[in-house]
């Protein structure tokens, strides 16, 4: 849906589906006791239990099972994060999941570690008009926290999809910002360059930035949207296009990745898969 904002500018709502995964936490402290379970603790209402599987982390990573070694060591305490086209055949949504090891006593505590996970599923076609909007609202709004035993469950299990209106980008602005990061950054050339060449091979592989490229996720994910939207209606392999925060491990496709732990000797190195 298109609005006529204000000042001029086209805005477009986004509408995006939320499924939470881990355990049922009480108190200021977010602890959770000994005896609680995993499970689904969010869903919205638009959802399925029949997606709980096709939403869970270990599928959307394309791994066998998410282990807390797979965290780089300075994305723990928020997470390891990846926005993707989701992993079934066809699919027309995307995804966005934050997914992290928690302790069981509080964020500060030191007991047994839990995984705890957060997805958006948004449509595929939202994630290609406006990749840069998007990773923008995951990095400021999507967090592995978990729900409270107090909170009701019907209404849990029946939430309402958040909403937001994001503005159409006029392209000029987005080459001229692209023009600027070219002279003076070192994230620009190698992004356009590797966006390219996989366009043009067809192969898989992963463009690795670190914490000389970018001081903070926050950082990468800005980058990366600006240059995703750059990229034409018609560019072959956006179904194919992982953005990834925090994760030792890539999937299949073209993955663009941030490991914050990573120094300058292994900075931006395309890797073949």
């Amino acid at each position: 849906m298109r609005i006529a904002a204000p000042n001029g500018d086209e805005t477009a709502e986004i509408s995006l589906e939320r499924l939470h995964y881990g355990k049922l936490a009480f108190g200021a402290t977010l602890r959770v006791p000994a005896t609680a379970g995993y499970g689904v603790t969010l869903r919205s209402c638009n959802l399925q239990p029949a997606d709980d599987r096709l939403l869970s982390p270990p599928r959307l990573m394309a791994l066998r099972r998410f282990e807390p070694d797979l965290v780089d060591p300075a994305s723990r305490r928020r997470g390891s994060f990846i926005a993707r086209i989701a992993p079934e055949p066809n699919s027309r949504r995307a995804i966005f999941l934050r997914a992290r090891f928690r302790p069981e006593d509080g964020e500060s505590g030191h007991g047994r570690l839990y995984q705890q996970s957060a997805v958006w599923s948004a449509s595929a076609a939202d994630w290609r008009r406006h990749p840069a909007a998007l990773l923008a609202m995951a990095d400021a709004e999507l967090d592995a926290r978990p729900d409270l035993v107090t909170e009701d469950e019907a209404t849990r299990y029946n939430a309402a999809p958040a909403r937001y209106l994001v503005r159409f980008i006029d392209p000029r602005d987005v080459w001229s910002a692209l023009e600027d990061a070219l002279g003076a950054t070192r994230w620009a050339t190698p992004t356009l360059e590797f966006l390219a060449r996989g366009a043009e091979t067809g192969q898989d592989a992963t463009l690795t930035f670190g914490a000389d490229d970018f001081a903070s996720e926050t950082e990468f994910l800005g980058a990366v949207g600006l240059a995703l939207q750059f990229l034409p209606a018609s560019y072959p392999r956006w179904r194919e296009i992982s953005v990834v925060s925090g994760l030792l491990h890539a999937p299949q496709g073209l993955c663009l990745r941030y490991l914050p732990s990573l120094r300058a000797a292994a900075r931006a190195t395309p890797v073949a898969a």
